[in-house]
Protein backbone atom coordinates (compact mmCIF):
# COMPACT_ATOMS: atom_id res chain seq x y z
CA UNK A 1 0.00 0.00 0.00
CA UNK A 2 3.21 2.23 0.29
CA UNK A 3 2.73 3.23 -3.69
CA UNK A 4 -0.71 4.70 -2.98
CA UNK A 5 -0.76 8.28 -2.79
CA UNK A 6 -1.55 10.34 0.80
CA UNK A 7 -3.70 13.10 -0.72
CA UNK A 8 -3.33 15.09 2.65
CA UNK A 9 0.29 16.02 1.47
CA UNK A 10 2.19 17.63 -1.44
CA UNK A 11 0.86 20.08 -4.20
CA UNK A 12 -3.08 20.49 -3.68
CA UNK A 13 -3.94 20.82 -7.59
CA UNK A 14 -1.88 17.48 -7.99
CA UNK A 15 -3.47 15.80 -5.39
CA UNK A 16 -6.90 16.24 -7.24
CA UNK A 17 -5.74 15.88 -10.70
CA UNK A 18 -3.66 12.96 -10.23
CA UNK A 19 -7.10 11.09 -9.16
CA UNK A 20 -9.10 12.86 -11.50
CA UNK A 21 -7.14 12.33 -14.58
CA UNK A 22 -7.20 8.27 -14.55
CA UNK A 23 -10.56 7.90 -13.75
CA UNK A 24 -11.66 10.69 -15.86
CA UNK A 25 -9.42 8.22 -18.88
CA UNK A 26 -11.20 5.23 -17.75
CA UNK A 27 -14.80 6.65 -17.49
CA UNK A 28 -14.47 8.40 -21.12
CA UNK A 29 -13.88 4.52 -21.96
CA UNK A 30 -16.38 3.31 -20.25
CA UNK A 31 -18.94 6.22 -22.07
CA UNK A 32 -17.06 5.39 -25.32
CA UNK A 33 -18.06 1.55 -25.18
CA UNK A 34 -21.63 3.25 -24.09
CA UNK A 35 -20.91 4.58 -27.99
CA UNK A 36 -19.77 1.39 -29.17
CA UNK A 37 -22.83 -0.61 -28.25
CA UNK A 38 -24.99 2.34 -29.44
CA UNK A 39 -23.72 2.28 -32.89
CA UNK A 40 -23.58 -1.49 -33.17
CA UNK A 41 -26.98 -1.91 -32.01
CA UNK A 42 -27.87 1.13 -34.18
CA UNK A 43 -26.44 -0.82 -37.37
CA UNK A 44 -27.61 -4.15 -36.72
CA UNK A 45 -30.65 -3.95 -34.70
CA UNK A 46 -32.23 -0.48 -36.46
CA UNK A 47 -33.74 2.20 -35.00
CA UNK A 48 -36.10 -0.08 -32.70
CA UNK A 49 -33.19 -1.57 -31.28
CA UNK A 50 -31.90 2.04 -30.30
CA UNK A 51 -34.94 2.80 -29.15
CA UNK A 52 -35.47 -0.39 -27.09
CA UNK A 53 -32.03 0.57 -25.64
CA UNK A 54 -33.17 4.34 -24.76
CA UNK A 55 -36.61 3.06 -22.58
CA UNK A 56 -34.25 0.32 -20.69
CA UNK A 57 -32.00 3.20 -19.73
CA UNK A 58 -34.03 5.11 -17.15
CA UNK A 59 -35.14 1.75 -15.39
CA UNK A 60 -31.64 0.48 -15.17
CA UNK A 61 -30.90 4.14 -13.49
CA UNK A 62 -34.05 3.45 -10.84
CA UNK A 63 -32.64 0.06 -10.42
CA UNK A 64 -28.92 1.03 -10.00
CA UNK A 65 -29.26 4.31 -8.04
CA UNK A 66 -29.23 2.94 -4.44
CA UNK A 67 -26.07 0.93 -4.93
CA UNK A 68 -24.36 4.06 -6.79
CA UNK A 69 -25.52 6.45 -3.62
CA UNK A 70 -23.78 3.36 -1.10
CA UNK A 71 -20.87 3.15 -3.23
CA UNK A 72 -19.84 7.41 -3.29
CA UNK A 73 -21.00 7.02 0.09
CA UNK A 74 -18.24 3.74 1.08
CA UNK A 75 -15.34 6.00 -1.17
CA UNK A 76 -16.28 8.95 1.74
CA UNK A 77 -15.65 7.50 4.67
CA UNK A 78 -12.65 5.15 3.62
CA UNK A 79 -11.15 8.81 2.56
CA UNK A 80 -12.35 9.87 5.89
CA UNK A 81 -10.21 6.42 7.20
CA UNK A 82 -7.71 6.85 5.43
CA UNK A 83 -6.75 10.77 6.36
CA UNK A 84 -7.29 9.09 9.77
CA UNK A 85 -4.14 6.82 9.58
CA UNK A 86 -6.94 3.53 9.38
CA UNK A 87 -6.50 2.66 5.65
CA UNK A 88 -6.33 -0.44 6.44
CA UNK A 89 -9.61 -0.82 8.62
CA UNK A 90 -11.39 -3.81 7.39
CA UNK A 91 -14.74 -3.37 8.25
CA UNK A 92 -16.41 -1.16 6.03
CA UNK A 93 -15.11 -3.67 3.46
CA UNK A 94 -16.54 -6.43 5.00
CA UNK A 95 -19.95 -3.57 5.44
CA UNK A 96 -19.41 -2.78 1.55
CA UNK A 97 -19.39 -6.40 0.43
CA UNK A 98 -22.88 -7.01 2.11
CA UNK A 99 -24.24 -4.44 0.43
CA UNK A 100 -23.64 -5.50 -2.85
CA UNK A 101 -24.77 -8.83 -2.70
CA UNK A 102 -27.96 -7.83 -1.03
CA UNK A 103 -28.80 -4.82 -3.89
CA UNK A 104 -27.48 -7.22 -6.51
CA UNK A 105 -30.52 -9.40 -5.54
CA UNK A 106 -32.57 -7.02 -5.15
CA UNK A 107 -32.13 -5.57 -8.67
CA UNK A 108 -32.27 -8.76 -10.31
CA UNK A 109 -35.73 -10.01 -8.91
CA UNK A 110 -37.35 -6.32 -9.57
CA UNK A 111 -36.16 -5.94 -13.43
CA UNK A 112 -38.29 -8.94 -13.72
CA UNK A 113 -41.21 -8.06 -11.55
CA UNK A 114 -41.60 -4.17 -12.46
CA UNK A 115 -40.24 -3.42 -16.36
CA UNK A 116 -43.22 -3.85 -18.51
CA UNK A 117 -45.31 -2.17 -15.61
CA UNK A 118 -42.96 0.72 -15.72
CA UNK A 119 -42.69 0.87 -19.33
CA UNK A 120 -46.35 0.76 -19.60
CA UNK A 121 -46.41 4.15 -17.68
CA UNK A 122 -44.16 5.39 -20.07
CA UNK A 123 -46.35 4.71 -23.36
CA UNK A 124 -43.54 2.34 -24.95
CA UNK A 125 -45.52 -0.73 -26.40
CA UNK A 126 -45.08 -3.26 -28.83
CA UNK A 127 -42.02 -4.22 -30.22
CA UNK A 128 -39.89 -1.73 -28.56
CA UNK A 129 -41.54 -2.23 -25.45
CA UNK A 130 -40.50 -6.24 -25.53
CA UNK A 131 -37.00 -5.72 -26.99
CA UNK A 132 -36.51 -3.07 -23.41
CA UNK A 133 -37.53 -5.74 -21.29
CA UNK A 134 -34.79 -8.18 -22.89
CA UNK A 135 -32.84 -5.80 -22.90
CA UNK A 136 -32.90 -4.93 -18.85
CA UNK A 137 -33.85 -8.19 -17.16
CA UNK A 138 -30.85 -10.25 -19.47
CA UNK A 139 -28.52 -6.95 -17.75
CA UNK A 140 -29.85 -7.22 -13.84
CA UNK A 141 -29.78 -11.03 -13.86
CA UNK A 142 -25.59 -10.43 -14.20
CA UNK A 143 -25.79 -7.36 -12.00
CA UNK A 144 -23.94 -8.77 -8.81
CA UNK A 145 -20.52 -9.06 -11.39
CA UNK A 146 -21.54 -5.20 -12.50
CA UNK A 147 -21.59 -3.92 -8.96
CA UNK A 148 -18.87 -6.31 -7.13
CA UNK A 149 -16.61 -3.53 -10.23
CA UNK A 150 -18.17 -1.12 -8.59
CA UNK A 151 -17.17 -1.63 -4.92
CA UNK A 152 -13.80 -2.52 -5.76
CA UNK A 153 -13.07 0.59 -7.71
CA UNK A 154 -15.07 2.47 -4.94
CA UNK A 155 -13.05 0.90 -2.47
CA UNK A 156 -10.08 1.95 -4.70
CA UNK A 157 -10.58 5.07 -5.31
CA UNK A 158 -11.67 6.16 -1.80
CA UNK A 159 -8.07 4.96 -0.61
CA UNK A 160 -6.81 7.38 -3.57
CA UNK A 161 -5.43 4.42 -5.65
CA UNK A 162 -6.69 6.10 -8.77
CA UNK A 163 -4.25 3.73 -10.84
CA UNK A 164 -5.71 0.78 -9.99
CA UNK A 165 -9.27 1.92 -10.29
CA UNK A 166 -8.45 2.87 -13.96
CA UNK A 167 -7.16 -0.18 -14.68
CA UNK A 168 -10.10 -2.51 -13.94
CA UNK A 169 -12.56 0.08 -15.75
CA UNK A 170 -10.38 0.61 -18.59
CA UNK A 171 -10.16 -3.22 -18.44
CA UNK A 172 -14.21 -3.74 -18.76
CA UNK A 173 -14.25 -0.79 -21.30
CA UNK A 174 -12.14 -2.71 -23.32
CA UNK A 175 -13.93 -6.08 -23.01
CA UNK A 176 -17.56 -4.66 -23.09
CA UNK A 177 -16.93 -2.95 -26.73
CA UNK A 178 -15.62 -6.75 -27.92
CA UNK A 179 -18.43 -8.58 -26.66
CA UNK A 180 -20.95 -6.41 -27.52
CA UNK A 181 -19.87 -6.68 -31.16
CA UNK A 182 -19.70 -10.26 -30.98
CA UNK A 183 -22.80 -11.45 -28.99
CA UNK A 184 -24.84 -8.86 -31.39
CA UNK A 185 -22.64 -9.25 -34.86
CA UNK A 186 -21.15 -12.39 -35.46
CA UNK A 187 -23.02 -14.11 -32.44
CA UNK A 188 -26.34 -12.58 -33.56
CA UNK A 189 -27.78 -12.41 -30.11
CA UNK A 190 -29.84 -9.38 -30.75
CA UNK A 191 -30.51 -7.09 -27.48
CA UNK A 192 -29.83 -9.27 -25.32
CA UNK A 193 -26.29 -9.62 -26.38
CA UNK A 194 -25.53 -6.14 -25.95
CA UNK A 195 -27.07 -6.69 -22.17
CA UNK A 196 -24.99 -9.75 -21.58
CA UNK A 197 -21.23 -7.81 -22.86
CA UNK A 198 -22.21 -5.96 -19.48
CA UNK A 199 -21.82 -8.45 -16.90
CA UNK A 200 -19.72 -10.52 -18.70
CA UNK A 201 -16.57 -8.33 -18.68
CA UNK A 202 -17.39 -6.69 -15.35
CA UNK A 203 -17.08 -10.21 -13.85
CA UNK A 204 -13.63 -10.96 -15.53
CA UNK A 205 -12.71 -6.73 -14.20
CA UNK A 206 -13.73 -7.58 -10.66
CA UNK A 207 -12.40 -11.22 -10.58
CA UNK A 208 -8.81 -9.48 -10.90
CA UNK A 209 -9.58 -6.94 -8.48
CA UNK A 210 -11.35 -8.22 -5.84
CA UNK A 211 -7.98 -11.19 -6.06
CA UNK A 212 -5.81 -8.04 -4.92
CA UNK A 213 -8.03 -6.79 -2.39
CA UNK A 214 -8.59 -9.98 -0.77
CA UNK A 215 -4.60 -10.48 -0.81
CA UNK A 216 -3.54 -7.76 0.65
CA UNK A 217 -6.53 -7.82 3.09
CA UNK A 218 -4.67 -10.96 4.74
CA UNK A 219 -1.24 -9.27 4.52
CA UNK A 220 -2.84 -6.59 7.17
CA UNK A 221 -0.09 -5.64 9.69
CA UNK A 222 -0.39 -6.98 13.27
CA UNK A 223 -2.24 -4.83 15.62
CA UNK A 224 -4.89 -3.65 13.03
CA UNK A 225 -8.37 -3.84 14.81
CA UNK A 226 -10.51 -7.12 13.75
CA UNK A 227 -13.69 -7.86 12.11
CA UNK A 228 -16.89 -8.41 14.62
CA UNK A 229 -20.66 -8.53 13.07
CA UNK A 230 -21.20 -5.10 15.36
CA UNK A 231 -18.08 -3.15 14.14
CA UNK A 232 -19.42 -4.18 10.19
CA UNK A 233 -23.33 -3.02 11.17
CA UNK A 234 -21.83 0.40 12.33
CA UNK A 235 -20.13 0.79 9.08
CA UNK A 236 -23.16 -0.33 7.17
CA UNK A 237 -24.99 2.36 9.15
CA UNK A 238 -22.36 5.04 8.48
CA UNK A 239 -22.21 4.16 5.04
CA UNK A 240 -26.34 4.33 4.24
CA UNK A 241 -26.20 7.54 6.34
CA UNK A 242 -23.76 9.18 4.01
CA UNK A 243 -24.95 7.18 1.28
CA UNK A 244 -29.10 7.99 1.45
CA UNK A 245 -29.42 11.30 0.23
CA UNK A 246 -26.69 10.32 -2.78
CA UNK A 247 -28.67 7.29 -3.53
CA UNK A 248 -32.04 9.61 -3.24
CA UNK A 249 -30.42 11.85 -5.76
CA UNK A 250 -29.66 9.35 -8.24
CA UNK A 251 -33.29 7.87 -7.92
CA UNK A 252 -34.95 10.90 -8.69
CA UNK A 253 -32.55 11.51 -11.76
CA UNK A 254 -33.37 7.74 -12.55
CA UNK A 255 -37.26 8.53 -12.69
CA UNK A 256 -36.50 11.94 -14.30
CA UNK A 257 -35.40 10.26 -17.27
CA UNK A 258 -37.75 7.83 -17.29
CA UNK A 259 -40.16 10.48 -17.20
CA UNK A 260 -38.35 12.54 -20.39
CA UNK A 261 -38.95 9.21 -22.21
CA UNK A 262 -42.77 9.53 -21.41
CA UNK A 263 -42.34 13.36 -22.46
CA UNK A 264 -40.76 11.69 -25.76
CA UNK A 265 -42.72 9.50 -27.11
CA UNK A 266 -45.45 11.40 -28.32
CA UNK A 267 -42.75 12.38 -30.53
CA UNK A 268 -42.19 9.45 -32.40
CA UNK A 269 -39.32 6.53 -32.63
CA UNK A 270 -36.79 8.91 -33.90
CA UNK A 271 -36.97 10.93 -31.60
CA UNK A 272 -37.01 8.56 -29.03
CA UNK A 273 -33.97 6.92 -30.68
CA UNK A 274 -32.37 10.37 -30.49
CA UNK A 275 -32.92 10.74 -26.69
CA UNK A 276 -31.06 7.72 -26.64
CA UNK A 277 -27.91 8.91 -28.52
CA UNK A 278 -28.05 12.34 -26.93
CA UNK A 279 -27.44 10.58 -23.26
CA UNK A 280 -25.05 8.40 -23.93
CA UNK A 281 -23.78 11.70 -25.15
CA UNK A 282 -24.19 13.96 -22.24
CA UNK A 283 -22.47 10.63 -20.09
CA UNK A 284 -19.51 11.25 -22.73
CA UNK A 285 -19.05 14.65 -22.46
CA UNK A 286 -20.09 14.43 -18.57
CA UNK A 287 -17.37 12.28 -17.62
CA UNK A 288 -14.48 14.57 -17.22
CA UNK A 289 -16.35 16.46 -14.95
CA UNK A 290 -17.77 13.53 -12.91
CA UNK A 291 -14.74 12.40 -12.20
CA UNK A 292 -12.99 15.78 -11.44
CA UNK A 293 -15.97 16.13 -8.89
CA UNK A 294 -15.50 12.28 -7.41
CA UNK A 295 -11.62 13.21 -7.26
CA UNK A 296 -12.59 16.57 -5.13
CA UNK A 297 -14.77 14.07 -2.84
CA UNK A 298 -11.79 11.87 -2.54
CA UNK A 299 -9.33 14.70 -1.71
CA UNK A 300 -11.89 16.65 0.94
CA UNK A 301 -12.66 13.36 2.65
CA UNK A 302 -8.96 12.26 3.19
CA UNK A 303 -8.36 15.76 4.17
CA UNK A 304 -11.30 16.61 6.34
CA UNK A 305 -10.56 13.23 8.14
CA UNK A 306 -7.00 14.50 8.80
CA UNK A 307 -8.08 17.70 9.94
CA UNK A 308 -7.26 19.55 6.43
CA UNK A 309 -9.57 22.69 5.99
CA UNK A 310 -7.38 24.62 4.05
CA UNK A 311 -5.86 22.12 2.26
CA UNK A 312 -9.63 21.54 1.49
CA UNK A 313 -10.71 25.08 0.32
CA UNK A 314 -7.83 24.90 -2.18
CA UNK A 315 -8.69 22.07 -3.56
CA UNK A 316 -11.69 23.84 -4.47
CA UNK A 317 -10.50 26.36 -5.61
CA UNK A 318 -8.46 24.61 -8.09
CA UNK A 319 -11.43 22.20 -8.87
CA UNK A 320 -13.51 25.16 -10.09
CA UNK A 321 -11.00 26.29 -12.31
CA UNK A 322 -9.66 23.79 -13.78
CA UNK A 323 -13.67 22.66 -14.38
CA UNK A 324 -13.97 26.31 -16.29
CA UNK A 325 -11.27 25.49 -19.00
CA UNK A 326 -12.36 21.80 -19.72
CA UNK A 327 -16.13 23.13 -20.17
CA UNK A 328 -14.58 25.69 -22.70
CA UNK A 329 -12.79 22.93 -24.89
CA UNK A 330 -15.91 20.36 -24.70
CA UNK A 331 -17.95 22.70 -25.13
CA UNK A 332 -16.24 23.98 -28.47
CA UNK A 333 -15.47 20.56 -29.65
CA UNK A 334 -19.31 19.76 -29.25
CA UNK A 335 -20.24 22.69 -31.52
CA UNK A 336 -18.07 22.38 -34.18
CA UNK A 337 -18.34 18.76 -34.63
CA UNK A 338 -21.75 17.90 -33.89
CA UNK A 339 -22.89 16.79 -37.65
CA UNK A 340 -20.63 13.75 -37.58
CA UNK A 341 -21.02 12.93 -33.99
CA UNK A 342 -24.85 12.99 -35.24
CA UNK A 343 -24.65 10.71 -38.26
CA UNK A 344 -22.37 8.31 -36.08
CA UNK A 345 -25.06 6.78 -34.81
CA UNK A 346 -28.23 7.25 -36.57
CA UNK A 347 -28.71 6.35 -40.51
CA UNK A 348 -32.43 7.66 -39.70
CA UNK A 349 -31.77 11.98 -41.08
CA UNK A 350 -34.56 13.11 -38.90
CA UNK A 351 -32.91 10.90 -35.70
CA UNK A 352 -29.37 12.95 -36.45
CA UNK A 353 -31.04 15.95 -36.82
CA UNK A 354 -32.37 16.08 -33.49
CA UNK A 355 -28.97 15.14 -32.35
CA UNK A 356 -27.65 18.08 -33.54
CA UNK A 357 -29.96 20.46 -32.43
CA UNK A 358 -30.13 19.29 -28.99
CA UNK A 359 -26.05 19.66 -28.81
CA UNK A 360 -26.35 23.26 -30.38
CA UNK A 361 -28.86 24.38 -27.77
CA UNK A 362 -27.55 22.94 -24.66
CA UNK A 363 -22.97 23.30 -25.50
CA UNK A 364 -23.61 27.08 -24.94
CA UNK A 365 -24.78 26.16 -21.37
CA UNK A 366 -22.83 23.28 -20.24
CA UNK A 367 -20.60 25.55 -17.55
CA UNK A 368 -24.22 25.55 -15.47
CA UNK A 369 -24.05 21.64 -15.03
CA UNK A 370 -20.40 21.32 -15.05
CA UNK A 371 -19.71 24.11 -12.03
CA UNK A 372 -22.63 22.13 -9.82
CA UNK A 373 -21.10 18.67 -10.75
CA UNK A 374 -17.99 20.37 -9.25
CA UNK A 375 -19.27 21.74 -6.19
CA UNK A 376 -21.46 18.98 -5.78
CA UNK A 377 -17.84 16.78 -4.77
CA UNK A 378 -16.95 18.98 -2.33
CA UNK A 379 -20.63 18.80 -0.22
CA UNK A 380 -20.27 14.82 -1.00
CA UNK A 381 -16.51 15.10 0.36
CA UNK A 382 -17.66 16.71 3.60
CA UNK A 383 -20.24 14.13 4.24
CA UNK A 384 -23.07 17.03 3.40
CA UNK A 385 -24.77 14.81 0.71
CA UNK A 386 -28.46 16.83 0.99
CA UNK A 387 -27.02 19.62 -0.95
CA UNK A 388 -26.52 18.03 -4.46
CA UNK A 389 -29.99 16.11 -3.56
CA UNK A 390 -31.95 19.12 -3.23
CA UNK A 391 -30.03 20.45 -5.95
CA UNK A 392 -31.40 17.37 -7.78
CA UNK A 393 -35.48 17.98 -6.94
CA UNK A 394 -34.93 21.55 -7.85
CA UNK A 395 -33.49 21.54 -10.85
CA UNK A 396 -34.64 17.93 -12.23
CA UNK A 397 -38.50 18.13 -10.45
CA UNK A 398 -39.48 21.37 -9.96
CA UNK A 399 -37.97 23.17 -13.13
CA UNK A 400 -36.57 20.71 -15.73
CA UNK A 401 -39.27 18.27 -16.08
CA UNK A 402 -42.50 20.58 -16.13
CA UNK A 403 -40.90 22.64 -18.04
CA UNK A 404 -40.25 19.51 -20.57
CA UNK A 405 -43.66 19.04 -20.27
CA UNK A 406 -45.14 22.55 -21.27
CA UNK A 407 -42.56 23.58 -23.39
CA UNK A 408 -42.30 20.01 -25.67
CA UNK A 409 -46.27 20.68 -25.94
CA UNK A 410 -45.57 24.30 -27.24
CA UNK A 411 -42.47 24.12 -29.25
CA UNK A 412 -41.61 20.53 -29.64
CA UNK A 413 -38.41 18.48 -28.95
CA UNK A 414 -37.02 21.66 -29.01
CA UNK A 415 -38.65 22.84 -25.68
CA UNK A 416 -37.48 19.65 -24.12
CA UNK A 417 -33.73 20.79 -25.07
CA UNK A 418 -34.21 24.40 -23.23
CA UNK A 419 -36.29 23.10 -20.18
CA UNK A 420 -32.49 21.05 -20.00
CA UNK A 421 -30.94 24.53 -20.00
CA UNK A 422 -33.13 25.97 -17.32
CA UNK A 423 -32.52 23.21 -14.88
CA UNK A 424 -29.18 23.12 -15.40
CA UNK A 425 -29.08 26.66 -14.45
CA UNK A 426 -31.11 26.68 -11.78
CA UNK A 427 -28.84 24.06 -10.36
CA UNK A 428 -25.70 25.88 -9.98
CA UNK A 429 -27.62 29.02 -8.65
CA UNK A 430 -29.12 26.75 -5.71
CA UNK A 431 -25.55 25.17 -5.01
CA UNK A 432 -23.78 28.80 -5.82
CA UNK A 433 -26.15 30.22 -2.86
CA UNK A 434 -25.44 27.01 -0.53
CA UNK A 435 -21.96 27.19 -0.97
CA UNK A 436 -22.13 30.75 -0.20
CA UNK A 437 -23.66 29.93 3.30
CA UNK A 438 -21.16 27.14 4.21
CA UNK A 439 -18.51 29.75 4.34
CA UNK A 440 -19.22 31.23 7.61
CA UNK A 441 -21.69 28.32 9.15
CA UNK A 442 -19.90 26.26 12.56
CA UNK A 443 -18.85 22.86 11.57
CA UNK A 444 -20.83 19.70 11.40
CA UNK A 445 -20.01 16.37 13.83
CA UNK A 446 -21.11 13.99 11.50
CA UNK A 447 -18.73 11.21 10.91
CA UNK A 448 -16.50 12.65 13.66
CA UNK A 449 -18.21 11.77 16.11
CA UNK A 450 -18.06 8.47 14.64
CA UNK A 451 -14.31 9.15 14.74
CA UNK A 452 -14.20 9.81 18.41
CA UNK A 453 -16.18 6.83 19.43
CA UNK A 454 -13.67 4.63 17.92
CA UNK A 455 -10.20 6.51 18.55
CA UNK A 456 -11.19 8.82 21.82
CA UNK A 457 -7.51 9.60 21.97
CA UNK A 458 -7.67 11.61 18.83
CA UNK A 459 -9.33 14.81 18.08
CA UNK A 460 -12.29 15.09 15.85
CA UNK A 461 -10.58 16.05 12.34
CA UNK A 462 -13.30 18.95 12.07
CA UNK A 463 -12.09 20.67 15.56
CA UNK A 464 -11.11 23.95 13.45
CA UNK A 465 -12.40 27.05 13.06
CA UNK A 466 -11.55 27.40 9.12
CA UNK A 467 -14.89 25.14 7.96
CA UNK A 468 -16.24 24.72 4.66
CA UNK A 469 -19.47 22.77 5.88
CA UNK A 470 -22.76 23.59 4.48
CA UNK A 471 -25.51 23.37 7.41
Amino acid sequence: MSDVPDLTRGPVLSGVVGIAAPLALANLLQQGYLLVDSAVVGRYLGVDGLAAMGAAQPLYAILTSLFTGVSNAFSVRLGHLAGAGRRDDPSALRALAVCTVVWAVVCAVAAVLITSPLLALTGVTGEVAAEARTFLVTLCSGMIAVYALGAVCAVLTGRGDARRATGLMIAASVLNAVFAWLFVGPGRLGIAGAALAVPAASALAAAAGLTRLVREQRRRPPGTSGVTAATVRAEIRRGLRIGAPMAVQYLLIGVGVLALVWIITPFGDEALAALTVVSRLELLTSALFLNLSGALMVFTAQNTGAGQAARVRDGVRHSVWLGVALTAVVSLLLLTGRGPVAALFSGSDETRLITERYILITAPFFLCYTLTVVLHGWFNGIARTVVPLVCTVLSLGVIRLPLSYGLGHARGVDGVMWATVIGWAAGLVYTLLAAARSTGSPPEDGHDRDHDRDHDTKEGPMATSDNWGDR
